[in-house]
């Protein structure tokens, strides 16, 4: 029977222990290495989350106020569209005019005294008696009379053309000149022709007295 060997017994023992305080220190090791890559894994952790609240912060673009609401026009008035329409009329009847009727013969020319003249017979050509009554009123004046001479050579009308300013002077005038005077007519181509003439009768009461 061998004899134990105690120095191996030691020297076996001091190995043991040896590996057990490199297991514990390994163990400690690992569990600050864990504690540590846990605590850096937590400052990672939050530092992505500063990150990302800072880009989502950043990402937060303030939306644009609503554009005003567009002017309120007020609509033109509504323009009422007339249609243009004709009517087609009867076309209005022809007028019918009566013929005219043929125009008049122009009277014939006034014979132009050719021959003999109109004379007076002097001897009829008086003043009449002045009226008494225009004596007593004092009238008196100048009377311009127009007679027609018929072919017999008498007054057959008589025509006050400027009064004495007495009526009653002016129809003594014309009844006297148509009762009294006559004229040898004129004649053309041989033929008595009746004509019209003026003579004045003058009424002054000189001739009155």
């Amino acid at each position: 029977m061998e004899r134990p060997n105690h120095l191996n017994v030691g020297k076996k023992s001091t190995a043991s222990r040896a590996t057990s305080i490199a297991i514990v220190v390994a163990i400690h090791v690992l569990a600050i290495t864990g504690l540590v890559i846990a605590l850096n894994q937590g400052a990672l952790i939050k530092q992505l989350q500063e990150i990302k609240a800072t880009v989502d912060t950043q990402k937060e673009i303030p939306k644009a106020p609503p554009p005003p609401p567009p002017d309120m026009v007020k609509p033109p008035p509504p323009v009422a569209i007339i249609p243009e329409f004709s009517i087609a009329s009867a076309p209005p009847p022809p007028v019918t005019t009566a013929p005219k009727p043929p125009p008049a013969p122009p009277p014939p020319p006034r014979p132009t005294i050719t021959n003999d003249p109109l004379r007076p017979i002097m001897r009829t050509h008086t003043i009449p008696p002045y009226p008494p009554i225009s004596v007593r009123l004092g009238e008196q004046g100048t009377v311009l009379l127009e007679v027609n001479i018929t072919t017999e050579g008498d007054v057959d009308e008589c025509r006050v053309v400027t009064s004495s300013g007495s009526q009653r002077l002016d129809d003594a005038a014309c009844e006297w000149v148509k009762a009294r005077w006559r004229w040898q007519p004129p004649t053309f181509e041989g033929k008595k022709v009746a004509v019209k003439t003026r003579v004045s009768m003058k009424f002054d009461l000189k001739d009155a007295r």
